[in-house]
């Protein structure tokens, strides 16, 4: 069997990097070899160990060699950055790979999306070794094909205050004034028009897709628009929170996720809704049940609290 060069094997490889290597096209036939699409190919033993999003990420390094000029971009940019996105990371499986002037880039390889995209030398990061759009302008490319709703969940997420003990992170992906000043500068950008309509809506403190929906709901019905990260005793810096709440009537918003049903998550809850409850707040509190009908049956709730019922 023809050995295949080492400098092959420790990654991704395309066709054509084989071929200036020695390597005939034969040779990506045998069963060492794992073709992953888009004319790329990796050794068996790396390819079997990788997880989809690996696997993504070996065949845009592979052909961002072929064009370094190029970067990874929309739902592709997504997956890496670790983005919520509508239907989840899996939706769409084509590699998404942007660049600043050729059209139709990579349109003759399957599996691969190209686009021609006009950018700011800001918007393009770098992420394990990797040239990729920047989270808030992968939130606009991705706009086109996103609901005005799942802009705003995506930018409420996009600028929230990370915990460093379960995001690995210690600052916001973005700012809502850099979506703004980003906006501004793209007047000719798909999808651009949806953004600039979600941007409105987009808010510091929501901290999961429930929390902004359970938001959305209040104020498509009429009510006011609550606050975030309420605090039960205002200017004590250890004070438990509320996701939502109107602090004027001391009325404080739950929303409980699968996280909140463990034993002690309960017994943690507990203890933070007595702050509330001692200092005179009533304290509402929602779960996937009231997602599922819409938070109908919450916002009804919600509106009786805030009349005193």
């Amino acid at each position: 069997m023809y050995p295949l060069p080492q400098e092959l094997t420790g990654g991704a490889f395309t066709a054509a990097e084989a071929l200036r290597k020695g390597v005939p096209r034969e040779r990506l036939r045998r069963k060492d070899v794992v073709a992953l699409g888009a004319g790329v190919y990796a050794v068996q033993t790396l390819a079997d160990a990788r997880t989809p999003l690996e696997t993504l990420q070996l065949k845009a390094a592979a052909l961002l060699r072929e064009r370094p000029d190029a970067w990874i971009s929309h739902s592709s940019a997504a997956q890496i950055h670790r983005l919520w996105l509508p239907g989840g990371p899996s939706t769409d499986q084509r590699l998404h790979l942007s660049h600043p002037l050729e059209p139709g880039l990579w349109t003759r390889r399957r599996g691969v999306c190209g686009h021609r995209v006009s950018l700011r030398p800001q918007d393009i990061t770098t992420r394990e070794g990797l040239r990729l759009s920047t989270p808030a302008r992968t939130w606009l490319d991705v706009g086109r094909g996103c609901s005005v709703r799942e802009l705003i969940i995506m930018g409420d997420l996009l600028v929230r205050h990370p915990y460093p003990r379960f995001d690995a992170r210690t600052t916001p992906h973005t700012t809502i004034d850099e979506l703004r000043d980003l906006l501004q500068a793209t007047p000719g950008a798909a999808g651009r028009r949806r953004c600039l309509t979600a941007l409105t809506w987009i808010r510091v403190g929501s901290d999961s897709v429930q929390e902004t929906l359970l938001r959305l709901a209040l104020i498509r019905a009429g009510l006011p628009e609550p606050e975030l990260q309420v605090p039960a005793q205002p200017g004590f810096r250890w004070s438990p929170r509320a996701d939502l709440g109107y602090p004027a009537l001391k009325v404080a918003i739950q929303y409980e996720g699968d996280t909140h049903f463990t034993p002690q998550q309960q017994r943690a809850d507990q203890r933070r809704d007595n702050v509330f409850l001692t200092e005179g707040w009533r304290v509402l509190r929602f779960n996937a049940e009231d997602s599922r009908e819409g938070f109908q049956r919450a916002v009804t709730q919600v509106r009786a609290a805030l009349a005193g019922g």
